[in-house]
């Protein structure tokens, strides 16, 4: 049998590089920038890359057009290498034709969310001085705007699809963050930051293929070749990383297909899963959750699904049991990462992800990261603090910010994320530093005593959030929702989560709601509109 550690070593080697006059560990091989990935149309021309309603695009189809849409751009608007231009669309074919389009004339893809507010939307745009917007919508800015349907029709079969080649420092996307307690930030994503992001999701794989070739006594080369191309099926919006990095490009370096939702409907899922043989389905725990209690999920045939991951939020021990009991045969994996980031920044999957949910994982191979003190001084394991991180895939900075103070001289990113490191290098994410709650001069964190709460097997979602209060400062209560169908007083979820919090961690009061909790387009709660509808309620 072959050792797939060693060919994995061998594969994904790490040298010593300088970026930005800072020396990082990062992959010795890998390409110089975005459209290295692109290889894949003429690889893989004749597979299918995406399928949407009744839409069924192969690689050189989608290459086609967006060539054709590249010579619009060019030919017709003026765009060249370096221009910004925002991308407003929702999960459909124009999205990636649009991506791919903009992204070869060596121009810059500003991803934007499809479904944000109009003040918002044109921030977006101006804040970053986009020079067009392929979108659907209209908008007040004095922008001009192309409409997608330019990039699907009359497209020429025989148009080539040119690739400009920019420098491994150039700005390759702007990706806004996510804005929960503020103003999006874009994030500028250089060439040699996204690609070292890339590599390090295609080591993330091969390591999944690795447990699944022990899991099965299967060779691990063996198991490499007769495994397919995968098949996902994309709900998270392409606009954020967990859908552009870990699905869309991902897919596209492997020859995989990309299923897409335009929203999210269980039963929906399942029969796409079934038809369409999904091997791989990322979502967030309400999304399991939606469909671990449908009724009829037996009916469908899900063996083709191998991994599902768990992003938006810590996983409860009672989704985590369920999804494991209801796919037996699956990896399961989660992470922890940031816009900021190129994504990832730690991962954990099968046996070490089952037998610890709350970790969030070890660090990937080329980041690094310190827990620190309010004084920036470095703290030991078990010490909760401050994550800073530091590697080659971070960020060049926020396009839309002076930069003052985003990273220090040493190039260490403060993520504003609070958690720890275990003895064996498992970080364990508490809470968000602007999140905690300080109620009697006891620093609280949400997200801990969300999680406690969330053990209670009736709770499906749980916020906890602070209110004034004259002798604490501020009163710690948490606002729950219940799985349909069951039943739990205050005083149930109070008893359950005392088993698993200190006396002044307990919330004072339990709110028990009817309806879910405002999340943005990646899943997270939106703590903002929680605690002012809890306010005006």
């Amino acid at each position: 049998m072959s050792d797939g550690s060693t060919i994995i070593e061998q594969q994904f080697a790490l040298a010593e590089k300088v970026i930005d006059g800072r020396t990082y560990l990062d992959f010795a091989e890998n390409h110089a920038c975005l459209t290295g990935l692109f290889d894949s149309f003429r690889e893989f021309k004749d597979q299918e890359l995406v399928i949407y309603e009744h839409d069924r695009l192969t690689y050189g189809e989608v290459a086609d057009q967006a060539a054709h849409f590249a010579r619009i751009l060019a030919s017709e608007h003026s765009i060249i290498a370096g221009d910004r231009i925002g991308i407003v669309l929702p999960n459909k074919p124009e999205w990636i034709i649009s991506f791919v389009a903009v992204a070869a004339l060596g121009a810059v893809p500003v991803l934007i969310n499809a479904r944000a507010a109009e003040d918002e939307l044109d921030y977006c745009l101006s804040s970053v001085n986009c020079r067009t917007c392929i979108t659907e919508r209209t908008t007040a800015l004095d922008i001009r705007k192309i409409h997608p349907s330019e990039c699907r029709s009359n497209a020429a079969g025989d148009t080539a699809l040119e690739l400009v080649e920019r420098d491994p420092s150039d700005e390759a996307i702007l990706m806004f963050t996510s804005g929960t307690t503020g103003k999006p930030k874009a994030a500028a994503l250089s060439h040699q930051g996204l690609m070292s992001a890339m590599k390090t999701i295609h080591y993330s794989s091969a390591l999944i293929a690795i447990q699944m070739a022990e899991k099965y006594g299967v060779d691990y080369e063996t198991l490499v070749q007769m495994r397919p191309p995968p098949v996902t099926l994309l709900v998270f919006p392409l606009f954020h990383v967990s859908g552009c990095h870990a699905v869309f490009l991902s897919n596209l370096m492997q020859g995989g297909k990309i299923v897409l939702m335009s929203r999210w409907q269980p039963e929906q899922a399942l029969e796409l899963i079934a038809a369409e043989k999904v091997t791989g389905l990322p979502g967030v725990p309400t999304m399991h959750w939606d469909m671990l209690r449908l009724d009829n999920l037996t009916e469908y045939d899900l063996s083709s699904l191998t991994t599902l991951s768990i992003g938006g939020q810590a996983t409860s021990p009672a989704l985590l049991e369920a999804m494991h009991q209801t796919f037996p045969n699956a990896i399961l994996g989660t992470g922890y990462g940031m816009t900021e980031c190129n994504g990832a920044v730690t991962i954990t999957v099968g046996d070490a992800y089952v037998a610890n949910p709350k970790s969030a994982g070890r660090l990937v191979a080329t980041v690094k990261g310190e827990i620190r003190d309010e004084q920036g001084q470095p703290l030991p394991k078990r010490s909760v603090g401050e994550i800073h991180v530091r590697g080659p895939s971070l960020m060049s900075g926020y396009a839309n910010d002076n930069g003052d103070g985003v990273f220090d001289e040493d190039g260490w990113f403060a993520t504003g994320d609070i958690g720890y490191f275990d003895e064996d290098d498992f970080l364990y994410i508490v809470d968000r530093r602007k999140d905690m709650v300080i109620s009697g001069g006891e620093n609280i964190y949400c997200a801990e005593v969300e999680q406690a709460i969330e053990r209670h097997p009736a709770v499906v979602e749980c916020a906890a959030i602070g209110q004034p209060d004259d002798r604490l400062g501020e009163r710690l209560i948490a606002i729950v929702t219940l799985l349909p169908g069951t039943d739990a007083s205050e005083a149930d979820i109070l008893t359950s989560c005392s088993a698993h919090l200190t006396k002044n961690k307990v919330p004072k009061s339990i709110i028990i709601g009817s309806e879910a909790m405002p999340r943005n387009a990646t899943g997270k709660l939106i703590k903002p509109q929680i605690r002012k509808q809890y306010e005006q309620s």
